[in-house]
């Protein structure tokens, strides 16, 4: 990828021309989207908006930089069929993992100077990785600006010393930053092949980081402001979460095993309500560890040796979305014993108030009814279908309905949109899995 990148970027730099213009008259810049290609299925998704841009002077850099952004679909297609058949080889259908890859774009500064647009691939599998990219175009000459238009080889020095000292001092207080000097230098010299720097709004250089370059996932994207003779670091107002694997507990002899792997939130606002939210994954943990010794203890009283039943317990997590406003992901109990069943809590993190999104912070209690019989009609429906398998008796389903705020049983997807879930067997018979209903407001 970064061999391809750096061919688009020369290929950029050589074809650069600059056209004369009016001093009076400056060039104007559209961003809008080329093509969007989307596909979604119970496990997995791919969400690609490609941007195209419009008003450079020279039409032959215009035209490479948006074959550029085009060939990203292409690219991340290819790596998402491609994961779907390797996850197809390994998993059945009803214990597929959650994954998805998306591509975005958007306006991050504009002034009298310059127009500056980020894109953005992200990929989610249980964590998630985000690699930005930053452009910058002069109104005045209409061009795409390399980073040698602003800084030479001998500035580039200074600013790496800059920002190296301004991590220095953050680790004072907290320790924040990796600053071994083989990780920085190694993430600094990319900053120019990478497009990890812009102009923002008040003409300063600012250098960028992604997520893991220089810091721990938690603290997503870090962006230096260079002001005078000194680096800044522009910490955001919205919340940067990161969930993890905080402890793995296994077991695998005989005819059963147990993969437990215990999963942890930081970077909330309230760390008591974190360290609640931690201890509740802690318990469940414990939950399955104490029902998975006592089945353990059952087979091996009863059988013999290597004659016992097969039998299985799991629990994980899967990141379902992290979008500018929220990252969701859910907790899988799962147990195998000739049969299966699946237990799922979701959560849903806000990345500006940085807490956890209540039911009654998106559902009002008159809108109830009308999700009720949003989901009862999209079952029956697709019954009818011949496409379902669901409960649709009275009865069974307000029952299961009831429980959805009270066990977690619902999130914030990527669009914000909320999403009902229930558990294999609530409404519908196993082979329907664990049903999910994205709700129209």
């Amino acid at each position: 990828m970064k061999k391809f990148i750096f061919i688009i970027m020369t290929l950029l730099v050589l074809t650069a021309a600059f056209t004369a213009i009016s001093a009076d008259e400056l060039y104007s810049f559209e961003l809008s989207e080329a093509a969007h290609t989307e596909d979604r299925t119970d496990n997995c998704y791919i969400d690609l908006s490609i941007p195209q841009i419009k008003g450079l002077a020279d039409k032959s850099v215009e035209e490479a930089l948006n074959a550029y952004f085009m060939s990203w679909r292409e690219k991340i297609v290819e790596e998402y069929e491609n994961d779907i058949e390797m996850m197809q080889a390994e998993y059945s259908d009803e214990d597929m993992p959650h994954f998805g890859h998306e591509y975005r774009w958007e306006k991050v500064a504009e002034s009298d100077d310059y127009f500056v647009f980020k894109t953005w691939l992200y990929y989610a599998a249980g964590s998630s990785m985000t690699v930005n990219e930053y452009w910058t175009l002069d109104k005045h000459s209409g061009n795409l600006l390399t980073l040698s238009d602003v800084a030479d080889k001998v500035r580039l020095e200074e600013i790496r010393s800059m920002i190296k000292t301004a991590m220095d001092k953050e680790n004072e207080t907290k320790q924040v930053f990796w600053t071994d000097e083989d990780i920085y230098y190694t993430a600094f010299s990319f900053i120019e092949e990478f497009q990890h720097w812009y102009i923002n709004e008040k003409g300063n250089l600012v250098i960028t980081f992604d997520k893991y370059e220089i810091a721990p996932g938690a603290y997503g994207e870090s962006r230096f402001e260079i002001t005078g003779d000194k680096a800044v670091l522009m910490k955001d107002d919205k919340y940067s979460f990161e969930v993890y694997t905080a402890d793995t507990i296994e077991a695998n002899e005989n005819n059963w095993y147990m993969n437990i792997k215990i999963p942890a939130v930081s970077g909330m606002a309230d760390l008591g309500e974190q360290e609640k939210m931690n201890q509740h994954f802690i318990e469940k943990a414990d939950e399955i560890q104490k029902e998975y010794e006592t089945a353990v203890a059952t087979a091996e009283k009863s059988t013999t040796e290597g004659d016992g039943p097969h039998f299985g317990y799991e629990y994980f997590h899967v990141l379902l979305a992290d979008t500018q406003d929220y990252l969701s992901f859910k907790t899988v109990a799962f147990f195998a014993a000739g049969s299966s069943m699946t237990s799922n809590e979701f959560w849903t993190l806000d990345k500006n108030t940085g807490e956890p999104v209540k039911w009654e912070d998106v559902v009002s209690q008159d809108k109830m009814q009308e999700i009720h019989d949003q989901i009862l009609a999209e079952m029956t429906a697709a019954n009818e279908a011949g496409e379902g398998l669901y409960y649709t008796d009275k009865e069974s389903f307000d029952f299961a309905f009831i429980n959805v705020p009270a066990y977690h049983h619902w999130y914030l997807n990527g669009d914000g949109n909320l999403v009902i879930c229930f558990d294999k067997y609530e409404i519908a018979v196993g082979a329907q899995g664990t049903p999910e209903f994205v709700i129209k407001l």
